[in-house]
């Protein structure tokens, strides 16, 4: 897993210059700059519109006494489109823009709760579930605890 992370780290900003120069060959360099600038600034305003919108149906759903998942799920999706939309590139601001639409976010939120059902449904309730089981009772008893307390001599030593 932290292989595949570093290999997302050095290839996502290697990807976004390719892409940024091909686009600044057909538009020119400061038109693709300015076009980056104005993806993040846009971006960051439908965020905004839309984590009020969201944060407005959580507050109804929770008071209705509803499961809020569904707007939890919204809400962790516009989190991860707002810090794509302020890295600088298009690939990044294309995947926000598709995560900045409330369909998309459904079945995206959609697939991954039905994917954690699966997941836990599949699994043992318990790893005890067979073999023996041994039943017995317990006391606790104080004759051992005068000899561990601090500051007594234990009566073995005491011999030596």
């Amino acid at each position: 897993m932290p292989l595949i992370f570093l290999a997302v780290i050095i290839t996502v900003p290697y990807l976004e210059f390719l892409v940024f120069m091909k686009v600044g060959d057909e538009i020119g360099g400061f038109s693709a700059l300015m076009l980056t600038i104005l993806t993040a600034f846009l971006g960051i305003y439908i965020i905004r519109q839309e984590g009020l919108q969201v944060l407005s149906n959580l507050k109804n759903t929770v008071d209705r006494g509803e499961s809020p998942v569904s707007g939890l799920i919204h809400g962790f999706f516009l989190a991860v489109a707002g810090f794509f939309f302020l890295l600088p590139g298009f690939i990044t601001d294309s995947i926000a823009i598709l995560l900045a639409i409330a369909p998309i976010r459904a079945v995206l939120g959609k697939m991954i709760v039905d994917s954690g059902r699966h997941n836990f449904t599949n699994k043992p309730k318990s790893t005890f579930s067979s073999g023996i089981i041994i039943d017995g009772e317990f006391e606790e008893s104080d004759e051992g605890q005068e000899k561990n307390e601090p500051g007594a001599i234990d009566q073995d030593k005491k011999d030596i």
